[in-house]
């Protein structure tokens, strides 16, 4: 905001701004007329320094609206702005000329103005936050092409930007990235600054014009100071991970086990009794990390979690007792995303997960009986994987497990096993859309022999496609109304009626929860609904012999599981929004 008391000065600026004939977006003027040093913009973006203007007359140092400004050098006689004494010459003769180097020059450090005028090459007010971020934008995130009128929309004040990012269909939140631009209308113009570092519930940026008038500052605030505009981020927040509200699966006895990790660092699972067992390791459990729980084929229950160290420990339970083995490390490192499991057709069960570097490995058991585990394999390049988004598999009516991963750059991609499940069709991106690298898309089989494949795109738009009947092509994708959050990962599954289910959030934190009959052709949207803790949660879908449970995280941390109203197996009484819905089925 602009110092009161200067105005006499901002109104020489301005006007020299409307004599120069150069339009540019005044913004985050500040008071306290200190200035940092050492920073490099806006030079290196202009290719050289700015000079100091010589002044027009040597009696002293000239003001400008950046501050004192020192005149270059000594003058000299003959030099510029001097004039000589009169004295005798003779008849005809000239004045010697008088031949001196040229003064040296200054960089301008704190000057306001460029030859002139006050615009940058970009088109915002040089020494502005908007100007500082335009070159940042340009210089650290790649976008060559950042400028005032970027996208065909008007940039202007930086109270403007969140409305020019969202117009072009960029998202804007409150979840930080590096990378992304943190924005605020507070003031008289608001102001953007750029993010360096995110921590535990606090945002670095570096920024012009705020607390330095006309200069370069760094400061680490709380999260919520800042709206996040996501233009091209270079690293997402390391707090988010693929964190669900909980798993489920169905035994041989047709009773639900679930199971979710808590906030503390434990992992508890439900059994169909209603009795709860803590599974324990000497580290705890990560709570960014959801778990992942399966039936074999002999009726034991696997059970795949990640410590707060992230290792990847699996556990299950035995032919002749439902008491779990101890975890047992199968993946080391850092391990930030879900992993999964997955049993195929020949009866092994497959983990999968992603690895602290992107690398996704693959391990199953040798056979149907047995609880020993193959070498770890890696499925697709190194490093191509994104560390937030699991990996999700699942296994179609012929034995095919297919899986599907987001790669570090949004690139959807698929692939699925041979015949045997000896060997790996090879990844297949599924098109040509940037997805969310925060957010794990979902897969589900149908009894008719298709694959349901649900994802989020980057800027917040949910997709769901199949699969033909026992081919491996995916159809065009069905694009759901609404903004949908790319922090929170979907769940597909279908009931023993082949319906298809569909669990999201949106942006605003609610759950949406639609329906669609085995031909897909139109989906019904289910009411009764909780609110989920925030658009960060997940929900999860598992299918019962009752037909579908959804479980989501409510506002007060607890894990709600909720089934539809209605016959078993059926559509509930009154599906749609006018009741019905879901109804209250248990808490963990």
């Amino acid at each position: 905001m602009p110092d009161p008391r200067r105005g006499r000065h901002g109104r020489r600026i301005i006007g020299g701004m409307v004599m120069s004939g150069v339009t540019v977006a005044l913004l985050c003027l500040l008071p306290t007329p200190s200035y940092a040093t050492g920073d490099d913009y806006p030079y290196a973006g202009l290719g050289k320094c700015p000079l100091v203007p010589l002044p027009p007359k040597a009696h002293g140092p000239q003001h400008h609206p950046g501050g004192p400004v020192k005149p270059g050098g000594q003058i000299r006689p003959g030099g510029p702005g001097h004039v000589g004494k009169p004295g005798p010459h003779p008849t005809g003769a000239q004045t010697p000329s008088v031949t001196t180097d040229p003064p040296p020059r200054e960089c301008a450090k704190h000057i306001w103005f460029l030859n002139g005028s006050y615009g940058d090459p970009w088109g915002f007010a040089l020494r502005n936050c908007t100007s500082f971020v335009a070159w940042r934008l340009r210089m650290t995130n790649g976008l060559a092409d950042f400028e005032n009128h970027f996208g065909g929309v008007h940039w202007g004040n930086a109270s403007h930007w969140d409305e020019a990012a969202t117009d072009l269909g960029y998202l804007a939140d409150d979840v930080p990235a590096v990378g992304a631009v943190a924005q605020t209308d507070a003031g008289r113009h608001g102001h953007v600054a750029w993010v360096s570092a995110v921590g535990d519930g606090t945002v670095t940026v570096e920024e012009y014009n705020y607390a330095v008038a006309g200069g370069y500052d760094v400061r680490t605030v709380p999260t919520s100071s800042f709206r996040y505009l996501h233009l091209d981020d270079l690293a997402v927040a390391p707090y988010l991970g693929s964190t669900r509200a909980g798993v489920a699966t169905s035994d041989a006895h047709n009773g639900t086990w679930s199971a979710h990790t808590t906030a503390a660092g434990q992992l508890v699972v439900r059994r169909p009794s209603g009795r709860t067992t803590r599974l324990r390791t000497p580290a705890g459990w990560a709570a960014h990390a959801a778990p992942s729980v399966v039936t074999d084929a002999q009726g034991r229950i696997w059970l795949a979690g990640v410590s707060s160290g992230g290792r990847v420990l699996v556990a299950h339970t035995s032919l002749s007792s439902a008491a779990f083995s101890r975890p047992r490390a199968l993946l080391t490192g850092a391990t930030t995303s879900s992993p999964a499991l997955v049993v195929d057709g020949r009866g092994r069960v497959r983990l999968l997960a992603v690895g602290p570097t992107g690398t996704l490995l693959e391990r199953h058991t040798p056979g149907a009986r047995s609880d020993r585990w193959s070498r770890a394999h890696r499925l697709g390049l190194p490093g191509l994987w994104s560390t937030h988004a699991a990996p999700v598999a699942t296994t179609d009516s012929s034995g095919h497990v297919w899986l599907g991963a987001v790669s570090h750059r949004g690139t959807l991609q698929t692939q699925h096993t041979s015949r045997d499940g000896q060997h790996w069709s090879g990844f297949r991106a599924v098109d040509h859309q940037v997805w969310s690298v925060t957010s794990t898309p979902a897969l589900a089989d149908a009894p008719d022999g298709r694959v349901w494949l649900a994802s989020v795109t980057r800027r917040g738009d949910l997709v769901v496609r199949h699969t033909g009947p026992g081919s491996a092509r995916w159809q065009r994708g069905s694009w759901l109304a609404g903004r949908w959050s790319p922090y929170s990962s979907p769940s597909l599954a279908t009931d023993r009626s082949g319906r298809v289910w569909l669990a999201a959030v949106d942006t605003a934190g609610h759950l949406a929860v639609t329906s669609t009959a085995p031909s897909g052709r139109s989906w019904r949207r289910s009411g009764g609904l909780p609110h989920v803790a925030s658009e960060l949660q997940s929900p999860v879908l598992a299918t019962t012999v009752d037909g579908v449970l959804v479980g989501a995280t409510d506002r007060r941390g607890r894990a709600v599981w909720r089934r539809p109203l209605g016959p078993s197996g059926g559509l509930p009484l009154a599906h749609g929004a006018r009741g019905g819905g879901f109804s209250v089925f248990r808490f963990l």
